[in-house]
């Protein structure tokens, strides 16, 4: 009798111990799924990542033209005062209309027709950007005899790119080099000529998969801060 008594009261405790351990689990994966339903508003509503990959576009949540870059380079840039500031791009495209939103002299190349004449259009002839391909394309800032305050290289013959451009680059300019995660020499290139390099890692528009943007420094960057710090998206609470 006391052992089958015994025998019942352990399996109530146990029942018990289930019953709790149940409710436990609950409340995790509703707090778990809270923050995971936070953490999709953000990025897919705050930075605009949905309405991105719906028009295969670099666009903000608003429909404002971005560059094709990690969101958090996109923010590090966001924050510098471009008024007037010279910049060239190998590879044009949405990042081309949010310089000139910043109202910098935009120039650039481009190697597809179609494309070129898009941003052409989009761009309402504002930016000087040269149709060009192969030795021509890599060779296409040297005619402008500027010195540039930006470059960024974002399109065909990367490595050629960055060589033939690094010296219209001002003292403190920036270079930027984009999907750098895929060209690791490229970076130990530049960086062995005396620049620093800061990696930004994480999603960006249109993209399902994080890659890195990397921004380059001969010397501390001059450029005057709009504003700062910054709010983060989702954040500042």
């Amino acid at each position: 009798m006391a052992i089958h008594f015994l025998r019942n009261k352990v399996l109530f405790i146990y029942l018990l111990l289930l019953i709790k351990l149940k409710n436990t689990i609950k409340k995790v994966l509703r707090i778990k799924g809270r923050v995971l339903n936070l953490t999709h508003r953000i990025l897919e509503f705050e930075y605009g990542h949905e309405r991105s990959r719906k028009e295969k576009r670099p666009v903000d949540a608003n429909g404002n033209p971005l560059p094709w870059f990690t969101y958090p380079a996109i923010d590090f840039l966001s924050q510098f005062d471009y008024r007037d500031r010279n910049i060239f791009e190998y590879g044009c495209g949405m990042s081309t209309l949010y310089w000139l939103n910043k109202s910098a002299n935009v120039y650039g190349v481009e190697d597809n027709p179609k494309w070129f004449a898009e941003v052409i259009k989009l761009s309402k002839g504002k930016a000087q950007i040269e149709l060009s391909k192969g030795a021509d394309y890599v060779q296409s800032i040297s005619s402008l005899k500027l010195l540039f305050d930006l470059i960024i290289i974002d399109g065909k013959h990367r490595e050629e790119c960055l060589n033939a451009s690094i010296k219209y680059l001002n003292d403190d300019g920036i270079l930027i080099l984009d999907n750098s995660d895929r060209h690791p020499e490229l970076c130990k290139n530049v960086r062995d000529k005396g620049f620093t390099e800061i990696d930004f890692h994480g999603f960006g528009p249109i993209n399902d998969y994080t890659w890195t943007t990397s921004l380059f420094f001969k010397r501390f960057m001059l450029f005057p801060i709009s504003h700062q710090p910054l709010t983060p998206k989702g954040g500042g609470y």
